[in-house]
């Protein structure tokens, strides 16, 4: 991953999501992918945000600078283990959102001290993708682990961030 198009996907994910709230989730079609939805509950825009995560993820208790290098490193989790972990996040307010330094892992750290690991590596398939709006696509806001550890990044024209990644 690219020094320059972490850092830009790096800026976009923290404008978007410090300070909003996790609010909900959406079952996906099976095992494996699930959809969790924040929400800024000021009048900060966008206000409706998502993550789609299609690879393993946890939650660890403490920040952590030793997280995991690859999704053989994260424990099985069952659906019912995901969405428990998902309710203990629940009206969570987002204080930090980054990337790993090479591989792009999601790390979100929620104002208790828990933070959300999801896995950014895989040499295949998109591992999360994270945007605005109602639907899973991005309205305006997309930003995607891509596979061999590469982020893609699309902001609006007239974002404050600059150009698209």
């Amino acid at each position: 991953m690219e020094l320059k198009r972490r850092e830009f996907s790096e800026k976009t994910l923290k404008q978007l999501f410090i300070g909003s709230q996790l609010d909900g989730v959406k079952f996906g079609p099976g095992p494996g992918s699930l959809l969790i939805r924040f929400m800024h509950y000021t009048n900060k825009q966008p206000d409706d945000l998502w993550v789609n995560i299609e690879s393993k993820w946890t939650v660890f208790s403490t920040i952590n600078n030793n997280y995991p290098n690859s999704e053989d490193e994260i424990e099985d989790l069952t659906e019912e283990d995901e969405y428990s972990l998902v309710f203990k996040l629940r009206r969570e307010k987002v204080i930090d959102i980054k990337l790993g330094e090479t591989v792009p892992h999601l790390i979100i750290v929620f104002e208790s001290g828990l933070t959300m690991f999801i896995n950014g590596h895989h040499d295949m398939y998109e591992c999360w993708q994270a945007g605005d709006g109602t639907g899973n696509t991005g309205e305006d806001w997309l930003i995607v682990a891509t596979p061999g550890d590469d982020i893609a990044t699309w902001v609006p024209n007239d974002s404050k961030l600059g150009e698209n990644s």
